[in-house]
C-alpha cells in the first residue's frame, strides 16, 4: 500500500467517525439564541414572561396610592423616578379573584410615554428557555386570558403570558369603562 491510499483510507476512517458521531451528540438548535425568561408565580401556580416584553422590574417599595375607578383591575397609582404609573394587579388581569394579593413586585411595561405597571407578589428566577422548549397557542391557555403559550423549564410546565395582549386589553378596556388612557 502507498503512501496515498493510506491517506485515502486515514481520511474515510475519520469521515465515518465524524458521520457516527453526528448520531451519538444529541441536536443543537443552530443559529438561534435562547429566549430571556422571568419565572413568576401567582397564587402558587408557575407561570413566566419573556424578558424582551418587559421594560423593567422593582421591588414594590413604592406606595401604591388607590383611585376611584370601574376598572376592577387598578390599584392606583405609584411614582417611579418622576413619573406617575398606573399599577394593575397582574392576578386580575389573569381572572384570579385575588383581592387580597400582596404586590412584592412590579414589572414595567407598554410605551416609554404612558409606561404599566403589573403587580405581583413572587418572583422566582431569570432562565432561558430555547424556542424547541416554547409551546405556543391559539387560543389562552387554561382558563387565563393572555396567557398564550406554555414553556417547560425542566419538570415545570409554566404558563407564559402575553404582555402585548394584556397591554392593549387594559388600553382599550379602560377606554370601554370610561377611564382615558392617553396613547
Amino acid at each position: 500500500m502507498n503512501t496515498t491510499d493510506l491517506r485515502l483510507e486515514s481520511k474515510i476512517a475519520e469521515i465515518r467517525r465524524l458521520f457516527d458521531k453526528s448520531f451519538a451528540i444529541a441536536p443543537v438548535e443552530k443559529g438561534i439564541a435562547p429566549k430571556a425568561m422571568l419565572a413568576i408565580a401567582i397564587e402558587g401556580e408557575p407561570f413566566a414572561l419573556r424578558v424582551r416584553e418587559i421594560s423593567g422590574l422593582a421591588v414594590s417599595n413604592e406606595t401604591i396610592v388607590p383611585v376611584p375607578s370601574r376598572v376592577p383591575e387598578l390599584l392606583g397609582l405609584t411614582g417611579i423616578r418622576g413619573v406617575v404609573v398606573p399599577v394593575f394587579s397582574l392576578p386580575r388581569l389573569l381572572g384570579f379573584d385575588s383581592l387580597h394579593s400582596k404586590t412584592h413586585w412590579l414589572v414595567f411595561c407598554g410605551e416609554v410615554q404612558t409606561p404599566i405597571a403589573l403587580a405581583f407578589e413572587t418572583m422566582e428566577r431569570l432562565f432561558e428557555a430555547t424556542d424547541s422548549k416554547i409551546f405556543v397557542r391559539q387560543e389562552p391557555v387554561g382558563h387565563h386570558p393572555h396567557v398564550n403559550a406554555t414553556v417547560s423549564e425542566g419538570a415545570t410546565l409554566r404558563g407564559v403570558i402575553s404582555i402585548p395582549t394584556l397591554v392593549e386589553y387594559i388600553k382599550t378596556g379602560a377606554q370601554l369603562n370610561g377611564a382615558k388612557v392617553r396613547h
